[in-house]
């Protein structure tokens, strides 16, 4: 489905977001995330730099073909008391509690146009999703603890000129994060996220249409349901004023999986493992609210 009218229109908007989405997840990796009012009120207002990384990526969940990809990306972070670009996410903050928060959130993941198990199908495109997202955080103490993030998003895929719908997605994820004493200014967060998803994401990893149908690849009727549960790792810190990195491992496990009869769902386990380096020369002289 074209959303636009012009395709350049939609070609110029779907570059941006999904730039501006892959930079602000790697920029949030390499940044310790900001939980208490007294660490975001020490940070400036906004930051702006580039985002360099690289990870070895499965193509798609269950695939059993992974890539090297890489993004070279500007990177805009931006602390306001409503609107927040930060921490992998575009966040309007409509309320924010010492407990409690209730945004907008949005995150996104690349194309796949190189699988062998997919071979005469079309290809992957760039996906991403938006939606409300509900986290609290009273368990919380000293911008270390647990935190657990409720979120749905509708899903969308672009291959840079048009839009089409892939449903919805509901994961929630809880999440610990610590601040190791031999590691200043940084942060190792740990986290698990089960996913389910509607028929219409399934179908777009999963399905396998009578037109497509091989003697090794049989035709295959994708449903909604449990897609798999992510456990990742990620060790961050900033390095001075204007630069961060970071290291992450990513685990997904496919067992029970909706789909799990689908000649596309090659692997029970998917890994990923990245690292990068967020630059921020760039950066105002007003401090976050708090």
């Amino acid at each position: 489905m074209l959303f636009f009218p012009l395709r350049a229109a939609a070609l110029a908007l779907s570059f941006l977001i999904v730039s501006a989405l892959a930079a602000t997840r790697a920029a949030a990796q390499a940044s310790p995330p900001e939980n208490t009012g007294d660490e975001r009120a020490g940070l400036p207002l906004w930051e702006a730099g580039v985002v360099a990384g690289g990870w070895q990526v499965p193509d798609y969940p269950g695939a059993s073909q992974s890539h090297a990809r890489g993004i070279v990306a500007p990177v805009f972070i931006y602390r306001g008391r409503v609107l927040r670009v930060d921490q992998g996410a575009i966040r309007g903050r409509l309320f924010d509690t010492p407990d409690w928060e209730f945004d907008l959130s949005a995150t996104g993941a690349f194309n796949a146009r190189d699988n062998e198990f997919r071979r005469g199908m079309p290809g992957l495109d760039y996906l991403f999703g938006v939606g409300p997202q509900l986290i609290y955080k009273g368990w919380q103490r000293g911008g270390s603890g647990p935190s657990l993030h409720l979120k749905t998003r509708a899903l969308f895929s672009t291959d840079l000129r048009h839009f089409d719908r892939r449903g919805f997605s509901i994961d929630p994820d809880l999440r610990w994060r610590f601040l190791p004493a031999g590691l200043p200014r940084g942060s190792l967060t740990l986290s698990i996220q089960p996913t389910w998803a509607s028929r219409a994401l399934h179908q777009y990893f999963y399905e396998v249409d009578a037109a497509y149908a091989t003697p090794t690849r049989p035709a295959y009727a994708a449903r909604s349901g449990y897609l798999g549960t992510d456990f990742v790792a990620t060790l961050s810190r900033r390095e001075g004023r204007s630069l961060s990195w970071f290291i992450t491992a990513r685990a997904l496990s496919l067992h029970g999986a909706a789909n799990r009869a689908s000649p596309l769902l090659r692997d029970r386990s998917n890994f990923t493992v990245g690292a990068g380096l967020v630059w921020t020369p760039w950066h105002s002289a007003a401090r976050a609210p708090e």
